[in-house]
């Protein structure tokens, strides 16, 4: 953050997240609201929301995705994603080529340990009418280096470790991918990119050597007067080639106290910390629909939605 920045911040005090509206007949069909991911959908002139879960209790992996006004206000209807059964864990969500998107899950153990394919799985998803189609999906666990490294060991991460993906951005034809765990042995967060996703998805396999290493970010933050790292929640690229990086604790490592926003300018190697959510994990972040701001979305666990807009760092 710039001086002037944080001065405007300690007298103004910093933009607070409001609520999301959530209607009764939506509330109904879901046990729970957990943003995890927005993008702006234009033909539909709302903001395509993911939810960790969605669905009635013991039946949350329906292959729905929430849509919401520029108000902060839910549809009472969901927007299906078909081609696919289930949908267990996603976790982000961003724009892809020719008005298409992309959409990831977890690729992570769930609380029992299992990994199974619905939590496996990066799709390319198409709007048709108020629907989403799946025109393309690979299992990103199944990338391999030309050398036959996994996904973690391109990484150059231990390739034994925990993984979690909850961060997409597309940008100059390739898909950046944001690792949330594990961290690397500097605490550092990594970044993995994915040449032609487009096609490599329509195929429903990644070429060996289509993904690679692209960034390692050192995201700390201060809490109780030591550093925490953190792993990346979201990604966005800015039209001037930065990127804005949402970050939280991993599952199981040392908790943050609340998540941060950080900007990383074109060509820089250290982000810029831009905004710290105490008590807060913020989740998901796009362009507004007017491209002169950021929105961003918080899971608030048990408690309502929370979301919020931002103006563009400059």
């Amino acid at each position: 953050m710039f001086a002037s920045e944080a001065l405007l911040v300690a007298l103004l005090g910093a933009p607070a997240p409001a609520q999301i509206a959530v209607p009764a007949a939506l509330g109904a069909q879901n046990a729970t609201i957990e943003p995890s991911g927005i993008v702006w959908a234009a033909p539909l002139e709302r903001y395509l929301v993911i939810s960790d879960d969605t669905g009635a209790a013991g039946d949350g992996h329906r292959p729905w995705v929430l849509a919401m006004s520029r108000k902060g206000a839910f549809d009472d209807a969901m927007v299906p994603i078909l081609g696919v059964e289930a949908l267990n864990d996603p976790e982000a969500i961003c724009k892809g080529p020719g008005g298409t998107f992309f959409l990831t899950t977890s690729h992570s153990p769930n609380k029992k340990g299992h990994t199974k394919p619905a939590r496996r799985m990066l799709l390319h998803l198409e709007l048709r009418g108020r629907a989403l189609s799946v025109i393309g999906k690979v299992d990103l666990t199944t990338a391999r280096s030309t050398s036959g490294a996994s996904l973690l060991g391109i990484a150059g991460l231990d390739p034994k470790a925990h993984l979690d993906i909850e961060a997409l951005a597309f940008s100059d034809g390739a898909l950046l991918v944001g690792l949330k765990s594990p961290l690397s042995a500097r605490g550092g967060a990594v970044i993995v990119r994915l040449a032609d996703p487009a096609g490599a998805l329509a195929k429903g396999a990644i070429p060996r050597g289509a993904v690679t290493r692209a960034l390692e970010l050192p995201l700390e933050v201060e809490r109780d007067g030591r550093a925490v790292h953190q792993g990346i929640s979201d990604l966005l690229v800015l039209p001037d080639g930065s990127l804005v990086v949402l970050a939280n604790s991993p599952k199981g490592a040392e908790h943050d106290g609340g998540g941060a926003m950080y900007w990383l300018k074109a060509g820089a190697r250290t982000p810029v910390l831009l905004q710290r959510f105490r008590g807060l994990k913020p989740e998901g972040v796009a362009l507004s629909e007017d491209g002169k701001g950021l929105v961003l979305v918080f899971d608030n666990d048990s408690r309502p939605p929370l979301w919020m807009s931002w103006a563009l760092p400059h």
